[in-house]
Order: C-alpha cells, then sequence, then structure tokens
C-alpha cells in the first residue's frame, strides 16, 4: 500500500520516521514524506476539488495517510494553529474517495487542536483537570489573576513538547508573555507540587503502555523532550481509565495522555493526539511504531485472504452474497442464495477486506493446470479502485504454488480492455 506520513520532513532523521518508516517497510508498504508547507488547496467548476502535492500527485492515491501535529511553529510568524483547518478540509475530502486518516474522527470533537479546547472537552465531560483560565484581555485585573496563587504555570494553548510553558511569579512576567503571544493564546494553571508526570499511550482504545517522566534539577517541566528522566511503569487501573477515556471523548485512536497524580488523585494534563515516541519507546522498550502500524494495517488497509476453513466460509458467506447480487463485474445475473452457498463452499476463494469487513471476492478452481475464475464481486463504493486488479494478481502467486500454467477467465463485453 501507500501510505503518505503528512506533517514529516523527508530531510529530517527523526526518531518517529525512522521507525514508522522501519515497521511500513517491512510490510511492503510504499512511504513518501510531505510537510504541511507543501499542500496545494485546488477548486474549479471543471476540474471539481483536489488536495495536491506541490510536485502534482493527488493525495486521493495513497491509500492511507498518517499525520503529525499541524501547530508548527515557523519562525517569526509564530504557531501555525490556522493549519488545523486544512487538516479538517483533507480528513473531508480523503473520506470521500473511501480512504482515511489517523485520528481522522477527532475533527468531529474538535474544530480546533489546542489546549483551550481540550479542557473545555474535558471538563464538560467530569474528567478531573488541573484549576485553569484564560483571559483573552491584555491587562491584568485583579478580578481574573488574584484567583491564583503564585507561582502558577501559564501554557501557551498551541505549543508542545513543553515549549511555551512558563512559571509565573510576578505578575510584570505574565503580562511580558501576553504581549509576546497575544491575546486569548495564554492558559494558567494552579501549580501542582510534583516532579513526575505520565504518559499512557493508548492505540485503539487499548492501552499500550505508560512511562514516568521525572524533571531534571531546576527545572519545573517534566518533558522528555527537555532532558527529563524516563522510565517504564505499568499503568494502574484509574490511568488505564482516564486515559481511555480522555481519548475516547477526542475520538483519538492513538493518543498520549499526560496524567499527574497529587495527594492520591489523578488529573488530566494534557491529550496529544499526534504523540512523538522516541523517549516512551527508549523507556518502556514497547515497539509503538510496530502496534501502531498493527493497528492501522487491521483496522484501515486491504487485506487479503485465500485460504478459508469450512467455518470462515460460513461466517463470510452473507457479506459476499451481498455484493453477488449487485454484481456487474459478471454478465450472469446474480446466483440464487442456494446455488451460491454451494459456490462458496466447493471453489477456491479470494476475498479482500478493508476496515475488517469483506469488500470484494473471486470464486475460481484448478483443472487440467488451468486455473479457472468463475466468479468475480466488488462492493459498489470500491470499484473502480483496481479490485479486480489486485484478485488477479494474488491468483498469479496462488497458481505459481500449485504450477498451473494459465488462469482462465470470462471478461465481460463491456471490459475488453481487461
Amino acid at each position: 500500500m501507500k501510505i503518505l506520513l503528512l506533517g514529516f520532513s523527508k530531510h529530517t532523521k527523526s526518531h518517529t520516521i525512522r521507525r514508522l518508516v522501519t515497521e511500513l517497510k517491512k510490510r511492503g508498504h510504499t512511504v513518501n514524506y510531505l510537510f504541511w508547507e507543501g499542500l496545494v488547496f485546488s477548486f474549479s467548476k471543471k476540474e471539481g476539488l483536489s488536495i495536491k502535492r506541490a510536485a502534482g500527485k493527488d493525495l486521493k492515491y495513497y491509500d492511507y495517510i498518517i499525520p503529525r501535529n499541524p501547530l508548527f511553529k515557523a519562525g517569526k510568524s509564530g504557531y501555525m494553529s490556522h493549519l488545523y483547518r486544512h487538516y479538517i478540509l483533507l480528513v473531508d475530502y480523503i473520506n470521500k474517495h473511501h480512504k482515511h486518516v489517523l485520528n481522522e474522527k477527532t475533527t468531529k470533537t474538535m474544530p480546533f487542536y489546542d489546549k483551550l479546547f481540550q479542557y473545555y472537552l474535558l471538563n464538560k465531560e467530569g474528567l478531573p483537570i488541573v484549576r485553569s483560565l484564560l483571559y483573552t484581555g491584555r491587562l491584568l485585573p485583579d478580578s481574573v489573576y488574584k484567583k491564583f496563587k503564585k507561582p502558577y504555570i501559564a501554557k501557551n494553548i498551541e505549543g508542545s513538547r513543553g515549549r511555551q510553558v512558563f512559571l509565573i511569579k510576578e505578575d510584570k512576567d505574565m503580562e511580558k508573555i501576553i504581549r509576546k503571544a497575544g491575546t486569548g493564546r495564554m492558559l494558567i494553571q494552579r501549580r501542582i507540587p510534583v516532579k513526575s508526570d505520565y504518559r499512557i499511550l493508548v492505540i485503539g482504545n487499548r492501552v499500550i503502555g505508560g512511562m514516568k517522566r521525572t524533571a531534571v534539577e531546576g527545572e519545573f517541566r517534566s518533558n522528555a523532550s527537555l532532558g527529563a528522566k524516563v522510565e517504564k511503569i505499568i499503568p494502574t487501573r484509574e490511568m488505564k481509565v482516564l486515559a481511555k477515556k480522555a481519548a475516547k471523548i477526542f475520538n483519538a485512536e492513538f493518543a498520549g495522555v499526560d496524567i499527574i497524580k497529587y495527594k492520591n488523585n489523578h488529573y488530566i494534563l494534557e491529550i496529544n493526539i499526534f504523540p512523538a515516541f522516541k523517549g516512551f519507546e527508549s523507556a518502556t522498550g514497547i515497539n509503538v511504531a510496530k502496534e501502531l502500524v498493527s493497528y492501522i494495517e487491521k483496522r484501515y488497509l486491504w487485506s487479503i485472504q485465500t485460504e478459508f476453513t469450512k467455518e470462515e466460509r460460513k461466517d463470510v458467506f452473507e457479506a459476499l452474497y451481498k455484493i453477488e447480487k449487485n454484481n456487474p463485474e459478471q454478465e450472469e445475473k446474480p446466483r440464487t442464495k442456494k446455488d451460491f452457498s454451494i459456490t462458496i463452499s466447493k471453489r477456491d476463494l479470494i476475498v479482500i477486506y478493508k476496515n475488517q469487513e469483506p469488500i470484494a471476492f473471486m470464486t475460481h478452481y484448478e483443472k487440467g493446470r488451468v486455473r479457472r475464475i468463475t466468479r468475480m464481486g466488488i462492493q459498489k463504493d470500491f470499484r473502480g479502485q483496481r479490485m479486480g486488479r489486485r484478485m488477479i494478481l494474488q491468483l498469479i502467486e496462488v497458481s505459481k504454488t500449485t504450477k498451473n500454467r494459465e488462469i482462465n477467465v470470462i471478461i465481460p463485453a463491456n471490459n475488453k480492455r481487461r
């Protein structure tokens, strides 16, 4: 399959890139890179909508897209938060072509990916968070800021990896930060006196592990990217429950949930739906890239099955018969359910799955060293996506093992070019 890593610079040898590429290529996938700045959104009455690489390749031709955070820092211009809008449009475009993007359903709950919206949703759903406040003004009125005992924490709602997080000891410090960041961007929080926090990783509503991060001496932030000490932990039941609930609120398939524990109470600090995992793999020994790629393959990418037990044939029969009843890939009328049942039980079978559901099938058998195709069906939404070619290529591999001399297939009159 063709996989696009979006938001990854191909010149950057980051741990996340290297690990994902390694695991994807192990499974035979083709991998391309594209940074967020390289997209072209095109609109015209004649050609319709397209989202392409600057080099010209339409993104709809990729089988799957794995994005990174669109909130990147662009020099003096600051954080490009508006690119999350582009991400939302990209997801809609790719979905219309029956393809998928990692964490695509987060766009239905988060019109913007920032800490303000995170805290709004977490608090709305009753999950434990640190007391926080955001003021959209430029001045520091006592009616707002006197609510927080100094020192307190100030965070840019678009920051990541511990950047743009400050320890505020005096009002003048906060005034300076607001002038630099702009109004409505700084979230302030009660400072909880802990030196460690916990990163819990969730993939597909399953906690795969956790690590403890302890800030270095003289540092109040415990991000691994800032030199914090990291070590493996076995997440407690409460940590697992909170992490899965947080991921579910945002419809996140892959998420890093940051949690602190203070006086026997747990608080969610943040949820990262584009997490890097260098420190996590190093601390835990868990192959995050492999876990993520395995989840994506199972959930979204094409898979082809060529060998079936008797029970597996029974399990898949109803889904295949639905395809058979609405099948333009052959000139004969759909078979009756009884006749089709006989075909499925007696013929060799190839089935293509997507989202773990059958979308195409082919029946065939061997006679006199000739492999003969008898039926072929493709679900309506996936016609025109080379399903027939995929199955024939797989059939060629099957034929090699049985030393067939040729493959025989009846081609519909309207598809002679095949």
